[in-house]
């Protein structure tokens, strides 16, 4: 679940609506960028609220009900309602439309400290503890990185121990555990797969606005944190010939297909009308399109079973169950060695399957462009 859109009714006009978020963000335990309060033009007393939990499985209700109980409770959220106040789940598709599209703007406009200012520090690739920003430090340094990431993983080019299966056979598999799945896309459209090559993205839609990360900041709920990015700036193309940038935690693309125009929406549709959907877990999909140089992809995570199909580039992946990993305060760099369970290179047309749950990681050793489906 990436947003909760709930509506309150009998809020206080006069009162700030900062002060509203800061409440629920209160009574729900969360960072105060994580709630946005929008009031409705027509009637002063009605706002929209735009929850953005930290956990997958939360239930509207559940907080809906949570801020009721504290209106009820004389909680300090009532300086901000009038009396009789009540919170209800936004009922119609219109309402969430509308909430969505104002926090989109509201995303736009956030600085950079709201965005990952709340984030707890992640281990770096070599074990330090670093607080997640959007600030990268560029270098012209002549050592890649995968030569960098080889003295981490000394078989970061060979060792591959994830199961290949045929989409033909999919009935056969228990999806407990990773697998990459073949063929899934047919010869004439892995011919057009070139239409997300790095240079002709650039050309076409060079301006179009694009959610980017990196590393650290896209590991917790990373479209809520992202930044705003043209295509163009986002895909660092070097700026004169001969340059050549080398940034092992570079800027990622990671931007939901529907946010993007309507004419490259219509270029990614017979990519994702091309997932298998014989997986239990991912019936209805919801898709991310995600673009990134060599280096290093989205730091270790989890989240509900997904699968990933690339369609340029080469991608090792880094995956381990959540006992596995859980009780470990120091997963790295041991993560890209032994405290990872499963491993592989994964190539282009193929879609590799994540169980739910799995802690994962990625390196891409080249330029890489795939789509991400995720449960909606």
């Amino acid at each position: 679940m990436s947003e909760v859109v709930l509506t309150i009714d009998g809020v206080d006009g006069s009162a700030p609506t900062l002060d509203l978020e800061e409440h629920i963000a209160q009574v729900l335990s969360l960072h105060p960028s994580k709630v946005m309060a929008i009031t409705d033009d027509d009637c002063a007393s009605t706002a929209t609220i735009i929850v953005y939990p930290e956990l997958e499985s939360c239930d509207a209700d559940a907080l809906a009900a949570n801020i009721n109980d504290a209106i009820k409770s004389g909680d300090a959220i009532n300086s901000t309602l009038l009396p009789g106040a009540k919170c209800t789940v936004a009922a119609d598709e219109e309402s969430v439309s509308v909430a969505s599209s104002d926090a989109l703007e509201m995303w736009r406009e956030m600085e950079d400290e709201a965005r990952t200012g709340h984030l707890d520090g992640v281990l770096s690739p070599d074990g330090v503890m670093i607080q997640p920003t959007h600030v990268l430090n560029m270098t012209s340094d002549s050592i890649s990185p995968t030569s960098l990431h080889l003295k981490r993983d000394p078989t970061l080019l060979t060792f591959d121990n994830v199961k290949r299966i045929d989409a033909s056979q999919l009935h056969t598999i228990s999806w407990e555990e990773p697998v990459i799945i073949t063929n899934s896309i047919t010869e004439e459209l892995f011919s057009n797969r070139g239409i997300l090559d790095k240079n002709r993205l650039a050309s076409v839609y060079g301006q179009v606005e694009v959610r980017t990360g990196n590393r650290e900041t896209l590991i917790d709920n990373g479209i809520t944190n992202s930044k705003p990015m043209a295509l163009e700036k986002a895909l660092q193309l070097p700026q004169s010939e001969g340059e050549e940038m080398h940034l092992e935690c570079g800027t990622i693309v990671f931007s939901p297909v529907n946010e993007l125009p309507d004419s490259f929406q219509n270029e990614m549709r017979p990519f994702t009308n091309s997932f298998p959907d014989s997986s239990p877990s991912i019936q209805t999909k919801k898709f991310t399109l995600t673009l990134a140089s060599e280096g290093f992809g989205i730091g270790m995570h989890k989240h509900q079973a997904a699968m990933f199909m690339l369609l340029r580039g080469r991608k090792k992946w880094y995956m381990s169950s959540s006992e596995d990993v859980e009780e470990d305060s120091q997963t790295h760099p041991g993560f890209y060695r032994e405290k990872s369970s499963h491993k592989c290179i994964q190539k282009e047309g193929e879609v590799l399957f994540v169980p739910n749950m799995w802690y994962h990681e990625i390196f891409n050793l080249e330029y890489t462009a795939g789509i991400q489906a995720l449960p909606e």
